[in-house]
């Protein structure tokens, strides 16, 4: 039987070139979205007529889309209408915000967010005991010190907005609103101390 002869250095960098190529996406959420790459959202003709209105293509809502629902991954197919419902919201402030519309209407949207992200998390809390532990596990917020923090979390993991905020079209968290954050947190904190120190 004779032996294989050693590899090349052209050979190995083909083949080590060529592993990378075909190796794929490694993380939970790059799994999630290259799995969604053949399913397309059945969007309403209004949406489509919307779309022209505004001048858009729905390439763009169908990427936000195939993004968010990469990020919630972990929640079933149950919860994908409301995924749908808060992806059309989160175009429309990106189509917004490269477009620089005023600081107004992208706070009207993101109230909008935050109200479908509140009805998520309240039918994630009907549905899934631990769903606190996979929202700040996979998201790394649950909502509980403000919605708006989930959204900033979630923001910071679209491509997207990721781009927006480094372009500086993304309005900033009020001063107010992080302090009555810090504020809040340090409420729960302290309550939870208490209840652990309480004899009854």
């Amino acid at each position: 039987m004779q032996s294989k002869r050693p590899l090349s250095a052209c050979e190995l960098r083909a083949r080590r070139r060529n592993a990378r190529r075909s190796t794929g996406p490694r993380t939970k959420e790059g799994r999630r979205r290259s799995s969604l790459n053949w399913r397309r959202p059945v969007i309403p003709r209004g949406t489509y007529e919307t779309l022209a209105k505004l001048q858009a293509t729905p390439e763009g809502f169908i990427r936000t889309w195939r993004d968010l629902h990469s990020i919630f991954w972990f929640l079933g197919p149950e919860f994908d209408p409301y995924i749908d419902f808060v992806a059309w919201d989160w175009w429309l402030k990106e189509y917004h915000a490269d477009r620089s519309a005023p600081e107004r209407t992208l706070r009207l949207i993101d109230t909008r967010i935050e109200n479908a992200l509140g009805y998520l998390i309240d039918s994630c809390g009907m549905i899934n005991r631990k769903w606190r532990v996979q929202f700040g596990r996979e998201i790394g917020s649950t909502g509980e010190a403000g919605l708006w923090e989930l959204r900033l979390a979630i923001e910071a993991r679209l491509p997207a907005y990721r781009r927006l905020s480094a372009e500086g079209k993304l309005p900033e968290i009020p001063p107010l609103k992080a302090t009555m954050n810090e504020l809040e947190q340090v409420l729960q904190e302290l309550e939870r101390n208490f209840e652990r120190i309480a004899p009854f």
